[in-house]
């Protein structure tokens, strides 16, 4: 089922955060729950193994810095039932789909391919590897700017790897995530969640955003 909506056709725009190719006016992605853009990509490929990017523009892949690619290498380490001698192997495949503008498929496909591992579950692992960098690469992105705070969005969909069957921490991490919106944070801590400094998105599950304080402002 997800391997088949990530392949349907038709008018669509793509979510920058996951890539699922929504309906064209969805105001939330339909797989992850992220805020949509209101720029929609036209004509979008029919060979969606070609589509590289689920932004609007050309992602530039001099925005992966070593501290990205750093802790992409440990957060990997970091992922459970992973066999220590196919570590090399999957952050290089990771660090690839990175730098290819969160190139979900490819990652899916080594991951399963490697470890051979279910593909719902390489799919999570994907997501949530790809969450990460994106974070990452847009904070840094933002600091070159002289941005140094936020204001944490909550996208109105669950914080939940599956809503369906929730367990007792995502329904605390949820709630939490709630509570959290509309709250201002520096971009260099994050924001104290659940009992944990975090950053939207970041999170296994958390479908929430960041609205990016403009120095020039009062907020």
């Amino acid at each position: 089922m997800d391997g088949q909506k990530r392949n349907a056709t038709g008018d669509a725009h793509a979510c920058t955060r996951c890539g699922f190719r929504n309906v064209e006016g969805a105001r939330f992605c339909g797989n992850c729950g992220a805020q949509m853009s209101a720029v929609a990509i036209p004509n979008p490929p029919t060979d969606f193994n070609r589509f590289h990017s689920p932004f609007a523009v050309e992602f530039d892949p001099s925005t992966v810095s070593e501290s990205v690619k750093a802790n992409l290498r440990k957060n990997i380490e970091l992922l459970g039932g992973i066999e220590k001698k196919h570590i090399p192997q999957i952050y290089e495949a990771a660090l690839s789909s990175v730098l290819a503008g969160r190139d979900h498929r490819s990652l899916v496909a080594a991951l399963v391919r490697i470890e051979e591992m279910p593909q719902d579950r390489a799919w999570e692992i994907t997501r949530n590897l790809h969450n990460k960098a994106t974070e990452q690469i847009n904070r840094e992105r933002q600091s070159s700017l002289g941005i140094t705070h936020a204001i944490w969005m909550y996208a109105n969909a669950p914080c939940m790897k599956d809503p369906s069957h929730p367990t007792e921490a995502e329904i605390q991490q949820d709630a939490a995530h709630k509570t959290a919106n509309g709250k201002r944070y520096d971009l260099s801590k994050g924001l104290l969640v659940n009992g944990k400094w975090t950053r939207p998105g970041v999170e296994e599950g958390c479908k929430c955003v960041s609205r990016a304080v403009l120095p020039w402002t009062k907020e």
